[in-house]
């Protein structure tokens, strides 16, 4: 059903995207790197699964959290390194290999076995793709690896240059393996790339990119109308209307308030409800900003004020928080712009700034 607020898996649990999914297929057969971006809980994982449903018969898929990896700041080779060839080794036991019991030390595709059981701290992810492409070639299958949140792959090895380096051998090598990265931090998954830097190793390669945008009030409408049709319930338009209203086109805001009424038939306290869940998540988002620098905060409260202009925002956090330089401001702007927290957009020839996440603007507000 629309309301359920785990990532989507079937085609008819999600709502619209036909578009987006013809998209992402295309970009798929036709490329080797396909980026997709949009806001957090924008529905870019559900639109990845579904995909990966309707394409079973077509593609191997392997999905991966980078989210999950991040330790203190850092990613632990070892650990992503051994997880990435499990999934790999999952992925292809599932297409070829049902009847195996036991340890899988080997794995077959089209005659052709890997050795995957060898566990090394610094395992050697090249050649194994390497062999694994060669089978898959032998085969006629294509491999689709979905990296989800792949800007925290900055936090692997050296900056993530080594990664990177791997993601330049799969595009110009291994012609039977495809990637799709998504973020919600699309500053910082495009500063992570680095396509546009010669000397960067993705630079020069054709990177397809799909935006997931968040639904317009119509289709936000619609969303909440045919999904409580779906489980039975009937709701009177205005309150639907008052919903959209403050939870905006955000398809995971707007499944879990027709998740709340769903599950506990109370529409009057619903919207509430809905806006205290959702404020828990994007609250603990906002609390690791605070670790870095109380700044964010105030800006964030700043602009969720109305204040929106550069020389503005400085002055309200100078007066309500601590004195605060243009370069310092200047950086922590661009931060939460990469972040996916705020957004700009020019007025009058002058730069301004948004709070694109309801939740978010209604929580700084709250915030002490």
């Amino acid at each position: 059903m629309y309301f359920s607020i785990e990532p989507k898996k079937t085609r008819e649990d999600l709502y619209d995207r036909q578009k987006e999914l013809q998209e992402l297929r295309n970009a798929v057969r036709d490329g080797r790197l396909v980026l997709l971006y949009g806001l957090r809980r924008i529905g870019k994982t559900s639109l990845i699964q579904v995909f990966f449903e309707e394409s079973a018969k077509e593609f191997i898929h392997v999905f991966m959290d980078c989210r999950s990896f991040v330790r203190n700041g850092r990613i632990t080779r070892s650990t992503f390194d051994g997880s990435f060839l499990e999934n790999v080794k999952t992925a292809l036991k599932k297409e070829k290999l049902k009847d195996i019991l036991g340890t899988i030390s080997k794995i077959s595709v089209a005659g052709v076995e890997f050795d995957l059981s060898k566990k090394k701290s610094n395992v050697d992810l090249f050649s194994y793709l390497d062999r694994i492409n060669e089978g898959l070639q032998k085969s006629g299958k294509k491999m689709i690896i979905a990296l989800d949140e792949a800007q925290n792959l900055r936090f692997y090895g050296r900056g993530g240059k080594d990664i990177l380096n791997l993601f330049a051998h799969v595009y110009d090598y291994l012609g039977s393996i495809s990637l799709i990265l998504t973020g919600s931090e699309v500053g910082l998954l495009h500063d992570f790339l680095k396509s546009d830097d010669p000397e960067a190793p993705l630079f020069g390669r054709y990177i397809n990119e799909i935006s997931l945008e968040r639904f317009q009030r119509e289709k936000s409408v619609d969303f909440l109308s045919k999904g409580f049709n779906q489980v039975g319930i009937e709701i009177e338009k205005d309150e639907i209307e008052k919903a959209v209203e403050v939870l905006d086109g955000i398809v995971g805001y707007l499944a879990m308030y027709g998740f709340v009424v769903y599950s506990k038939k109370d529409v009057p306290t619903a919207l509430e409800e809905t806006k205290k869940m959702a404020q828990k998540l994007v609250k603990k988002e906002i609390d690791e900003l605070r670790n870095r620098t109380e700044n964010y905060l105030y800006i964030l409260k700043a602009v969720a004020f109305g204040i929106d202009r550069f020389s503005t925002i400085k002055e309200y956090v100078s007066i309500h928080h601590d004195r605060i330089t243009d370069q310092t401001l200047s950086n922590n702007l661009s931060t939460l712009v990469k972040q996916g927290f705020l957004e700009e957009k020019y007025k009058e020839l002058s730069k301004n700034y948004t709070i694109p996440d309801p939740m978010i603007k209604i929580a700084v507000l709250e915030m002490s």
